[in-house]
C-alpha cells in the first residue's frame, strides 16, 4: 500500500449531506489519501459524467448503470450517499380528482428529464405496485435527455424545452409532476398544488414494509485507471464513507437535542421502529434486493439492454 507518509492526492465531488460532512471538515480521513473534497450542486451529479472532472465523485445511479454497460472508465464502489422516498416527489393540483396513481391513466405527467433516477424508480413502482406501465402515460419534458439515453419506442415524450413545469401543471397542460427536488410552489405553501397520495408518508411506509427498498438513487463512481493503479483506495474510501455516515446517526441517536426539530425524540423513535437501525447501510450484502429491483427496472425501462450481475457493476470492498 502507499506509504503513510506520501498521501495519494485523489479529488473527490460529493453532496453536502449530514452523512457525508464528516468527510467535508476532515474528521474523517480515507487511509493513505489526500481528499481534495468539492460539493457541486446535488443535480449536477445526474447532469454531467462527473467521472471526467474527478478521481471520485458521487453520481446518478441510472447514469452510471448504463455507462458501465457502455463500457466507459468507471467503475461503482457499494456505497450509497443518496436514497430518496420516491413517492413524496408525485405532485398533482389541489382542485385535481387525482389521489391515487390508477387515476392517472391516460394523463399527461411533467417531469425534467424523461431518464432520471428517481423516474426510473417510479415508473418500475408504479408497474409492479400499481399495475401501470410507462405507456399508460403521455410524458411531457423541459430539458433534453443527455446521458446517452434514447426513449424507447412506444412512450410519448413531448419536449416543451424551457417551460416552467410548474406553470403548465396549473395551466392544467399537465396533470401530475414527477419531480427530483420538492417544487418550489409546493416549498413555500402555494394553495394550487398537493401531492398525488393524500397520506404519502403511509403510502411510502406501506411500500417499505411490503419489499424493504429504502430506493438508492446515487452511487460513488472511481476511475478505472485509477482503480488498477491503487486498488487499495477502493477499501480506504469505503471505510470512509462508512465512518462518516457512522458519526452522523451516533449524533442523532446519541441525544435528539443534537437536532432543531420539535418533535425530534418522536421522529427518531418512529424512524428507528420502522426502517431499522441502519436503512442508509452501504455494500452488496444489505442492498442486493433494492439493486437487483434498480437493476431489472433499467432494463424493462430500456437503459440497459440485459440484466447484468451486480458483481459486474460494483467494485467488490
Amino acid at each position: 500500500m502507499n506509504s503513510e507518509k506520501k498521501l495519494l492526492p485523489l479529488t473527490l465531488a460529493v453532496g453536502d449531506y449530514d452523512r457525508t460532512r464528516p468527510l467535508l471538515d476532515g474528521r474523517v480521513q480515507a487511509k493513505g489519501i489526500a481528499l481534495n473534497v468539492q460539493c457541486p450542486r446535488i443535480g449536477e451529479f445526474c447532469l454531467r459524467p462527473v467521472y471526467e472532472d474527478f478521481d471520485v465523485a458521487e453520481m446518478s445511479l441510472s447514469w452510471y448503470v448504463m455507462a458501465r454497460h457502455r463500457k466507459e472508465p468507471v467503475v461503482a464502489l457499494p456505497i450509497f450517499p443518496l436514497r430518496m422516498p420516491v413517492h413524496a416527489h408525485l405532485f398533482c393540483r389541489t382542485d385535481s380528482p387525482y389521489h391515487h396513481p390508477k387515476d392517472l391513466l391516460g394523463k399527461r405527467i411533467g417531469t425534467e428529464r424523461y431518464r432520471l433516477t428517481v423516474n426510473l424508480w417510479m415508473r418500475g413502482i408504479l408497474s409492479d405496485y400499481y399495475g401501470l406501465s410507462p405507456k399508460d402515460f403521455a410524458w411531457i419534458t423541459c430539458d433534453e435527455e443527455g446521458a446517452g439515453y434514447t426513449v424507447p419506442d412506444g412512450i410519448t415524450v413531448t419536449p416543451h424545452p424551457g417551460q416552467n413545469m410548474e406553470q403548465l401543471l396549473f395551466e392544467g397542460e399537465v396533470d401530475c409532476l414527477i419531480w427530483p427536488v420538492i417544487p418550489e410552489s409546493f416549498r413555500r405553501g402555494d394553495p394550487r398544488i398537493r401531492r398525488l397520495f393524500p397520506d404519502c408518508q403511509e403510502e411510502f411506509v406501506g411500500y417499505f414494509k411490503k419489499t424493504e427498498i429504502f430506493p438508492i438513487t446515487h452511487t460513488v463512481v472511481v476511475r478505472e485507471d485509477l482503480l488498477q493503479r491503487e486498488p487499495w483506495v477502493a477499501e480506504s474510501l469505503s471505510d470512509a464513507f462508512k465512518e462518516a455516515q457512522r458519526l452522523c446517526q451516533d449524533f442523532y441517536y446519541s441525544d435528539p437535542k443534537h437536532l432543531t426539530l420539535p418533535r425530534a425524540i418522536f421522529f427518531l423513535e418512529e424512524e428507528r421502529s420502522v426502517f431499522g437501525p441502519d436503512p442508509w447501510s452501504h455494500g452488496l450484502s444489505s442492498n442486493r434486493h433494492v439493486l437487483e429491483a434498480f437493476v431489472r427496472y433499467s432494463h424493462e425501462q430500456g437503459y440497459i439492454p440485459k440484466v447484468p450481475p451486480l458483481e459486474e457493476l460494483f467494485h467488490s470492498v
